[in-house]
């Protein structure tokens, strides 16, 4: 069975990496959605796509999961919500279950006729990608809040000036 989980990864952190490997123990793979894939250097969405892959990429090989059971799938928002799980369909490979814990995208899985799970939180104040955004904008130490490959990635690409930059920057206020 394939499922399917959504998140934008700004950035990928250890309360994402929990939820994939609970997804992953109820599925044989497990298709990762890298949403609003088109948004980058805003205070909202700092990382690029390709970042936030290579963040996901590196942790997931750093827990040695096997490449076969999973996919990084970079998605672009369409600002319809009505139409947004019949958007991933047409992007990535066939599921069967979606996981989510947030409230309105289990809506829409549910509306477009998709089963979802919910997997466990845990430390949701702590593992939260503003409050972590924040910490590194205020040069806080993180490593305990992401992987450390995603902490090393974010010491690499001068996460805190990037973070510090699209904070004083105006977002799209489409995004806000």
């Amino acid at each position: 069975m394939r499922g399917i989980y959504v998140g934008r990864f700004q950035p990928p952190h250890n309360g994402h990496l929990y939820c994939i490997k609970q997804a992953l123990n109820k599925v044989d793979e497990l298709i990762i959605v890298i949403a609003a894939a088109q948004y980058s250097h805003t205070k909202r969405n700092p990382f690029t796509a390709g970042e936030r892959y290579e963040m996901l990429w590196g942790a997931l090989q750093e827990e040695k999961i096997p490449l076969n059971r999973f996919h990084i799938i970079p998605a672009f928002d369409i600002n319809d919500n009505a139409l947004w799980v019949h958007h991933l369909k047409r992007l990535v490979p066939y599921f069967e279950v979606a996981f989510s814990n947030n409230s309105f995208t289990t809506m829409l899985f549910e509306n477009a006729g998709i089963r979802v799970e919910h997997t466990p939180l845990v430390e949701r104040t702590e593992y939260h990608a503003t409050t972590i955004r924040e910490k590194i904008m205020k040069d806080e130490d993180i490593s305990r809040l992401v992987p450390p490959f995603v902490d090393s990635f974010l010491k690499k690409i001068n996460a805190s000036t990037r973070v510090k930059n699209a904070s004083t920057s105006i977002d799209d206020p489409r995004k806000l």
